[in-house]
Parts: structure tokens; sequence; C-alpha cells
């Protein structure tokens, strides 16, 4: 499944999920195909791991990060889910390292690799 426009991709292609290019999206509601998705590939991969590939995204606002915390939150919240969540970003992008951080804290599972 992918959502494309011209400024972003969002792909899921077997156990990952990767985002590309800058998502400044506004608010929620538009955010929620890309939830949606988000949800499909989780319920899709149990009870193996889900992997969140970021390292091609280079922008993300406030409503996108509010999503990607969410999504984390959904996890977490059904316990039937089992499944292991890699997210993969770049060190060299600060807001990437300052929202995987953020995820761990509220999934202590959650799998951080920052190349």
């Amino acid at each position: 499944m992918e959502i494309k426009t011209e400024k972003y991709n969002v792909i899921y292609n077997s156990a990952t999920v990767t985002f590309k290019g800058s998502l400044l999206l506004n608010g929620a509601k538009e955010y929620e195909p890309i939830l949606q998705l988000l949800n499909m590939a989780a319920e899709q991969q149990q009870p193996n791991t889900l992997t969140i590939e970021l390292r091609e995204l280079r922008f993300l606002n406030s409503s996108g990060i509010n999503m990607m915390t969410k999504f984390v939150i959904n996890v977490c919240d059904i316990k039937a889910l089992d499944l292991g969540i890699t997210v993969v970003g770049e060190k060299n992008i600060a807001w990437q390292e300052k929202l995987l951080k953020n995820l761990r804290r509220l999934m202590p599972s959650l799998v951080v690799k920052l190349e």
C-alpha cells in the first residue's frame, strides 16, 4: 500500500513502512490516512516486528509528531497486539533523534536505530 503526493511518500511493503519527503499536513484529519496505514501495517505484522523507516523523511510538523505518538500509544494500548516496533532514523536530522527518544519513553520496548 502506498500514499503518494508530490511532497511525500508513505509506503508499506512487507514488514516496513517507509516515509520519504516532507510531511507538513494540516492537523490530525489530514494525517488520518497515514495513521490508518500504520495501524493496518501493525495488525498485519503481528506477532512479528514492524520497521518504520524515517531516514528519507526530511520534515515532520507537530501534527505529524502527534500522529506518530498516537500510533505508538495505540500499539501499547492494544494488549492483544504482539508486535515489536523498530524505528530507523537519521542521526544527522535533529528532530528525528528527539522524536525517537520521546517515543521510546512511551514504549520502552521500541527499538531505535539512528544511522
